[in-house]
This record gives structure tokens, C-alpha cells and sequence, in this order.
């Protein structure tokens, strides 16, 4: 038998994972077999085991495909983020948040069954230690915030962001995979103001504020 290409091997190993996905959130992890996945993935059962040991590994390496790909897209938005605790800067990281819930659906219900399946034994590493990452992503920022008395007084600045963010994601996540149906009563773009400002007005100083009033009545 000839041997197979590094291309080709890959292929069949995306073909196995998209179809094991696809059962994983359809019935379940423990509801779907190794044959189930043969079956739905057209391979046989003996040349899945070629690939994969366990289902578990084929859920392992899903995550990690899905991982790679989310952690890029997260450094290019935190790379658009210029001043982190700006009212303007805020509003956007929270449309593109929103935006990336809306491309990455499945990875987020896969989250999910991590919780459900494994005690999020997959997913933990996205969220060790954020606030730290953070502070070390928008150091120099949060620094000269501080410094500059932008903040209220004993408010960390990292923690602030991390809150912000994960609301963020949380909000999205409710209207987007659970049904929520503006479940702040509100649409997406009023949602997103209303949260800027709950974070904005928590955070900054009374001067910080008062100076950012200024620039929206002269830009209105």
C-alpha cells in the first residue's frame, strides 16, 4: 500500500473531525460512538482507529485545531485595541466579540459539552489567568492610566477590562446560542452602549469622564 501524503492524511483527519463535531453537539459526546462517527464520516470503523485511539482524542483535537485558530483571531482584536479603557475602544472590543461568537458558533457549544463532559478539562486554558494576560497585553496603557488619574481610585485596571470582556462574550453568547432574544431588552448596538457605559462610568474618573463628555458634544 502506498503511503500516504502528510496532505491527504491531514484531509481524512478534518473529514473525521468535522463529522465527529457535528454528532459531538447534534447528541451529545458519551451518546455518540466511535462506529457513529465511522459511519457519518464514511471511513470504517478500523481505519478510524488508524487515526485516532479514543473519541476523546478526536475531541482533543478539535479543540486544539479550534483553539489555534479563536487565540488568532483574539490577538488581532486585542491589536486594534489602543486605549482599552476608552469609552470608543470598549464599544468596539464589545462588536468584535460579538462578531466573533457569530463566525465561531460551534466552538462555543463544543465549550459546552467541555463543561458538561469533562469539568472544561479542554477549555481551562482560555481562561487561566486572563486577567494577568491582560495586564501584560495593555501594561504600558494601564500604566499610563493610572498614572495619569484616569481611573477611579482603587480600581485595577486589568481586572476592569477582564470584566468587561467577559460580559461582553457572555452577552453575545446568551443572544446568539441560547435564544435570548435581547434579553436585556435591548438590541445588540443598545446593549453594547449600555454596557460601555456601566464599565466606563465604574471605572473612570469623574475628570476622565467629564473629558470625554467634551469630545462627544464636539463631535456631535
Amino acid at each position: 500500500m502506498p503511503k500516504l501524503s502528510q496532505a491527504v492524511i491531514d484531509e481524512r483527519r478534518s473529514g473525521i473531525e468535522t463529522a465527529a463535531k457535528d454528532l459531538f453537539i447534534k447528541q451529545g459526546f458519551h451518546a455518540t460512538s466511535m462506529r457513529d462517527i465511522s459511519k457519518y464520516a464514511e471511513v470504517s470503523l478500523g481505519n478510524l482507529y488508524n487515526y485516532y485511539e479514543t473519541k476523546e482524542a478526536i475531541f482533543e483535537s478539535i479543540i486544539n485545531r479550534y483553539l489555534i485558530e479563536v487565540d488568532q483571531k483574539l490577538k488581532e482584536i486585542f491589536d486594534e485595541i489602543e486605549e482599552p479603557l476608552h469609552p470608543t475602544a470598549m464599544h468596539k472590543l464589545g462588536q468584535m466579540v460579538g462578531n466573533l461568537v457569530d463566525s465561531h458558533s460551534d466552538f462555543w457549544l463544543l465549550m459546552y459539552i467541555d463543561v458538561l463532559e469533562f469539568q472544561n478539562q479542554h477549555f481551562r486554558k482560555m481562561f487561566e489567568g486572563l486577567s494577568e494576560k491582560f495586564r501584560n497585553i495593555f501594561a504600558s496603557k494601564f500604566e499610563e492610566a493610572q498614572a495619569n488619574g484616569d481611573l477611579r481610585l482603587g480600581i485595577d485596571p486589568a481586572v476592569a477590562f477582564t470584566a468587561a470582556y467577559m460580559q461582553f462574550f457572555n452577552y453575545f453568547l446568551v443572544e446568539k446560542l441560547f435564544g435570548g432574544n435581547e434579553h436585556l431588552g435591548l438590541s445588540d448596538e443598545q446593549a453594547l452602549n449600555s454596557l460601555t457605559k456601566i464599565f466606563s462610568y465604574g471605572v473612570l474618573s469623574d475628570r476622565k469622564l467629564a473629558e470625554f463628555k467634551k469630545q462627544i458634544g464636539a463631535n456631535s
